[in-house]
């Protein structure tokens, strides 16, 4: 209801706009400009509210449980048990390429672009989700510097 409502004023601020932008000095120039200014905040309040609801109804139907996978990095193969969390993490940053690492009880295993994950892995829109909502945080996933050679340089 409240994207709805964000996009009907939207609408509205545009169409006051449009009127007075149609007949030159039929209002001061503070009040074209305050109409103006206002239009891109409220699209994106109507935008976030928008991906807000669409993330709630994705995130519904989700049911978070733990998943066994085994991560590929060349010839090394790693089997995990990984919570609903980790496997949203892992997913993202596998997905997304970035060159990072899972910290484990026993070791820390390597994410890269070679990575690859037999197993399943939560739905890439319920990462998204996860992360819209603000509620995907990755304690356990640590970045590493995208040119390996550059922690020897510092």
């Amino acid at each position: 209801m409240w994207p709805a409502l964000y996009l009907l004023f939207t609408l509205a601020f545009a169409g006051a706009l449009l009127a007075l932008l149609w007949r030159p000095g039929a209002a001061r120039a503070m009040v074209i400009w305050g109409l103006a200014a206002l239009l891109p905040l409220l699209a994106a309040v109507a935008g976030a509210l928008t991906g807000q609801v669409r993330a709630t109804r994705t995130l519904a139907a989700y049911a978070p449980q733990p998943v066994t996978v085994t991560i590929v990095n060349g010839a090394g193969r790693q089997t995990l048990t990984l919570s609903p969390r980790d496997a949203a993490c892992v997913e993202r940053a596998v997905r997304l390429h970035s060159r990072s690492e899972l910290l484990t009880a026993r070791n820390p295993v390597p994410l890269s672009q070679d990575t690859h994950i037999v197993g399943a892995l939560p739905p890439q829109s319920v990462v998204e989700a996860l992360g819209i909502r603000g509620t995907l945080t990755c304690p356990n996933l640590r970045a590493l510097p995208d040119d390996p050679d550059s922690a020897t340089r510092e």
